[in-house]
């Protein structure tokens, strides 16, 4: 297993930890003080596994830039672990930068996971790390990595949360059936509803109907047969005088229509008149009269136009002469306006040598700084290389002081290793002390309960005698239980047979047996304080063997302490004497004669230290040297290439200054020496502006009279085009005069005025020819019609009252007919859905027995798994194992004083055999107390998921604040910790107490440099 950490929290430099070293050791601690970044290393295996941290929420506290160093650009954590029945190897990767241009913003770490395939690692996706452990991130911490402050968490769980992190941890889901249940309940109850509403719809069903409604479906089906015939004799004679009525009810609309024609003929006759006449007229004036009138407005329109464009051109003339003078008078200037842009960029040129002096002269001054600058950097470089050689032949006399630092590694491992060895025999011998108190203790225990139990002392402690003697008493107790039972049912008889009696009336049957006279009945006294009697006797008796039951379940406990210590006592001698024979093989191994005094290993590695010491300062000079070496020597050589560019572009500047004062042609330099840039800027901005000002006046009186010209010969032309169009017009104008006048001649019109009038009205040939036409076929198709209704009636006469009195009858008949078909359908539907309801009330019926017995069934499963009650009941029992787990530990380190057991609503609560083995709350313990029991259980938690998970290694962090314990308390933690060296599993510490830094040699140490920030140091590279 191995963690790197760079730029998390207070870790600015690459920290790498390899744990193999430590969990070879079994117990280890990784200690610091407050703040140094202990509590970061497990965070850091939590992030890289779960992506989840306590200490920042992933949302409103900016969780990554706060996770990263101030002084990082980059955040890492490489971590690489081993898992499951194979031991497959899985690493973790989280990697973030922060945003160059803004320092605050460090976007969403990147998480990476991998898994070790042969030498390569093949990537997978992140959430598989959490199904490898097979822990969720909260029973990560409850069990494996317990965080600070959250290491009695499982032990003060309430009911809720404890049952809910057993069902996670042990996969306890699986036995969750009332959901099951009660989802096949509802399923079964639907079916069983529907199946009795099916049952209540179908009613009573009488097979008996069925031979009803089979003779009265045949004896209606012949009376329809009949009445159909009948109907159809009817409805033939019925067609025949409907259609007689229809011809005659046409022959009278003939009649009517024609007779109404007749009438509008004369009208028709006049309008075929008029209609001639005007396509007459028309024909002979219409195309004249439209030519004359547009002929006239054309000509008048001409006129106005061209009045219009005669005085637009008179216009453009007077303004063209305007122009003309304007230019003239601008011309003298315009001619002289090249001389004003010379003038103007030869001032240009004076403000770009004036600038360039200027340039120069700064350019100068930093050429001589610079070259000042170079000697004395040149000077102090050599001094730093004469000072890096001295110290160099320095660090080299140092390391040849240096002592063989592995050779002494080794005298400390095995002086570490002694002195393990020797705590080890005393703590066996105050254990083995703590046995014999504990026998005493037990011995006492055992007098007390014979002295309640009325036996009298023992010359030795014989459990099965005293058993005996106990369960003789429970048995004469049951017997006498017995006797005292049958008495209590035998007054009990009595005292019934003694109501009965009182009751009794002559002539009244005995509720008994029946008999009406009762020559005979039973006297008695009252057995009412027999009975009370009784009843208190039977109480006491009860009470006498709940006490022996309890005395028998107290000494079989005791006999089981008892056990327990004489075989704790034979472990603790076994283990004095291998320990002694470890001590004395561990001597044998010393082969170091100069340090069989320790005190000479302890000068020689205080003579190491300070030469490693001074080496280190050393180191730093030499290292701040080189850098101070390298430094000089580079802004050396970049003063050095500054001065060359200077020098370069002074020699730039110099010649250009050069050929701009050639350049000057109209103006003089010695003329403007005392003028300043400003001034000439503004000189050279005015002639600019006058040289501008002329080209754009002469440019635009140039552009506007050439514009003007084209306007003024465009009207010319049209003015002339006009008057031609003009004359043309009048002359077909007087034209189309004679050749009306010739045609109203030749025409029957009177006069012009009366064509106009006729071909004014609002009058449409077209559709009053179509009115006529239609007229005409009207009155034919009329006359037509009537001729053939008459031929088709010939002599018949149409009789109404006959009609409807034969409609009647047809009525009546249908009438009878459907109801006599709904009756037929109805007995028809009756019969079939008889049938029907049979064979479903039969099928209903057995489906239904069948869903009661299911039912009868679930309601039976669902009452066992109700509330989650099976899964509860099967956490209980885990949560016992675990407990009796916990309690082999337990037990043992409270040197059989305490044992953990479980409350009926699943709490834990503590049995204290120094009071009588009473039960007190776990709230109750001390410090010390507390944290073994938490230790316990948590251990035992662990053994467990080692078993889930199928890992070879038992692996156990606790973070916790161990400074909150008294001194006693941290006895106790001390004691309790080196307990689990004997054990195989791995337990790793975190804490800022020196105290624990003295009893676990093998741990890490965490400090804090302001500027370097957190680095870690290993106890077996001190």
């Amino acid at each position: 297993m191995q963690l790197i950490i760079q730029g998390l929290y207070s870790y600015q430099e690459k920290q790498t930890i390899d744990f193999t070293k430590l969990t070879a050791a079994n117990l280890f601690g990784i200690f610091g003080t407050v703040g140094s970044g202990k509590s970061s290393i497990l965070e850091a295996i939590t992030f890289a596994i779960y992506g989840r941290t306590d200490r920042l929420n992933l949302s409103g506290d900016n969780r990554y830039y706060n996770m990263m160093n101030l002084k990082s650009n980059e955040l890492l954590i490489d971590f690489v672990f081993e898992t499951g029945k194979e031991q497959t190897a899985y690493r973790a990767t989280v990697k973030g930068k922060r945003n160059g241009k803004n320092f605050e913003d460090v976007k969403a770490l990147n998480r990476s996971a991998y898994r070790k395939n042969g030498n390569e690692w093949i990537p997978i996706e992140v959430a598989e790390l959490e199904q490898a452990i097979g822990l969720s991130y909260d029973n990560f911490k409850r069990t494996i990595i317990i965080p600070q402050g959250q290491f009695q968490e499982f032990l003060q769980l309430g009911n809720k949360d404890r049952t809910q992190m057993m069902k996670e941890l042990f996969n306890l889901g699986k036995f969750e059936f009332y959901y099951k249940v009660t989802a096949l309940e509802n399923k079964n109850n639907a079916q069983k509803q529907n199946i009795e509403g099916q049952l209540q719809q179908l009613g009573s069903v009488d097979a008996e109907q069925l031979k009803q409604f089979k003779s009265q479906l045949e004896q209606l089906e012949n009376e329809l047969k009949e009445q159909n015939t009948k109907l159809a004799e009817y409805q033939k004679s019925e067609e025949e005088l409907r259609k007689l009525q229809d011809l005659a009810k046409r022959k009278s609309e003939a009649e009517k229509a024609y007779k109404s024609l007749q009438e509008q003929e004369p009208v028709v006759k006049q309008l075929e008149q008029k209609v001639s006449r005007f396509e007459q007229c028309v024909i002979q004036f219409k195309h004249l009269l439209d030519g004359l009138k547009s002929t006239n407005e054309k000509v008048q329109i001409r006129e106005k136009q061209l009045q219009q464009d005669e005085e637009k051109l008179k216009l453009q003339e007077n303004e063209i002469g305007t122009l003309n003078k304007k230019l003239e008078a601008l011309k003298p200037a315009y001619e002289k306006r090249e001389e004003l842009k010379q003038k103007a960029e030869e001032l240009g040129r004076l403000i770009q040598m004036k600038t360039l002096e200027q340039t120069i002269s700064k350019e100068n001054e930093r050429l001589e700084k610079g070259t000042q600058v170079c000697t004395e950097y040149e000077k102090n470089l050599e001094q730093l290389k004469t000072q890096k050689q001295e110290l160099e032949a320095l660090i080299k006399v140092s390391k040849g002081k240096m002592p063989d630092l592995e050779l002494l590694a080794a005298v400390k491992t095995w002086y570490t290793e002694k002195h393990l060895l020797e705590k080890e025999l005393p703590v066996i011998l105050k254990e083995l002390d703590e046995n014999q108190k504990a026998t005493s203790t037990l011995q006492n225990s055992v007098d007390k309960l014979l002295e309640e139990a009325g036996i009298g002392k023992l010359p030795e402690i014989e459990y099965s005698s005293i058993v005996q003697i106990l369960q003789d008493k429970t048995k004469k107790a049951k017997e006498k239980q017995k006797v005292l039972n049958e008495q209590e049912s035998h007054f009990r008889v009595k005292a019934q047979l003694k109501a009965y009696s009182e009751n009794l009336e002559e002539g009244a049957p005995c509720p008994l047996c029946g008999a009406l006279h009762h020559p005979d009945v039973l006297k008695t006294e009252d057995l009412n304080d027999t009975l009370l009697k009784l009843s208190a006797e039977k109480q006491a008796s009860e009470k006498e063997q709940e006490q022996l039951s309890d005395w028998i379940s107290r000494i079989n406990l005791l006999k089981k302490q008892q056990e327990m210590i004489h075989q704790q006592k034979n472990a603790l001698l076994q283990k004095q004497k291998a320990q002694l024979e470890r001590i004395e093989a561990h001597a044998k191994k010393f082969v170091w004669e100069n340090y069989r005094v320790e005190t000479e290993l302890v000068k020689a590695f205080q003579e190491a230290r300070r030469i490693q010491g001074e080496l280190k300062k050393q180191d730093d000079l030499l290292e701040k040297l080189g850098k101070d070496i390298d430094k000089k020597g580079n802004d050396f050589k970049r003063f050095q290439v500054e001065v060359d560019k200077i020098r370069t572009v002074l020699t730039v500047q110099q010649t250009e200054l050069k050929t701009l004062e050639n350049q000057l042609r109209l103006i003089k330099a010695e003329t403007y020496q005392e003028v300043k840039i400003e001034q000439i800027e503004a000189e050279k901005s005015k002639l600019q502006k006058e040289h501008n000002q002329l080209e754009k006046s002469f440019t635009e009186i140039t552009q506007q009279i050439t514009e003007k010209s084209k306007l003024r010969d465009t009207l010319y032309g049209g003015v002339q085009a006009g008057k031609k169009e003009l004359e043309q017009d009048k002359q077909s104008l007087e034209k189309l005069k004679q050749q009306t006048k010739e045609q109203l001649e030749k025409s029957t019109y009177n006069s012009i005025d009366e064509v106009t009038a006729i071909l004014s009205e609002q009058f449409n040939p077209d559709q009053e020819k179509q009115r006529i036409a239609h007229f005409k076929d009207q009155f034919l198709r009329a006359k037509s019609l009537l001729e053939q209704l008459q031929k088709d009636i010939g002599e018949r006469v149409y009789d109404q009252d006959a009609h409807q009195k034969l409609n009647a009858d047809i009525a009546l008949l249908k009438e009878q007919l459907v109801r006599k078909n709904q009756e037929q359908g109805k007995i028809a539907e009756q019969l079939k859905k008889l049938q029907k309801d049979l064979e479903s009330q039969a099928a209903l019926r057995k489906e239904l027995e069948k869903l009661e017995l299911r039912a009868e069934n679930l309601k039976t499963m669902k009452s066992l798994f109700k509330a989650s009650g099976f899964v509860n009941y099967i956490s209980s029992v885990y949560l016992q194992n675990l407990c009796n787990a916990a309690n082999d530990r337990f037990f043992q380190l409270t040197r059989q004083k305490l044992s953990l057991e479980i409350t009926p609503d699943n709490n834990f609560q503590v049995r204290d055999f120094m009071n009588g083995g009473k039960i007190r709350s776990v709230k109750t313990l001390s410090g010390g107390q507390t944290f073994q029991a938490a230790l316990s259980l948590a251990l035992a938690l662990a053994d467990n998921i080692q078993k889930i998970t199928e890992s070879n290694q038992n692996f156990f962090f606790l973070d916790e604040g161990f400074g909150s314990l008294d001194k006693e308390s941290l006895g106790v933690v001390f004691d309790t910790l080196k307990s689990l060296r004997k054990e195989n599993r791995i337990v790793g510490v975190i804490s800022h107490v020196e105290e624990m830094q003295q009893e676990i040699d093998v741990h890490l140490r965490i400090d804090n440099h302001e500027e370097r920030g957190s680095r870690i140091w290993a106890s077996w590279m001190e």
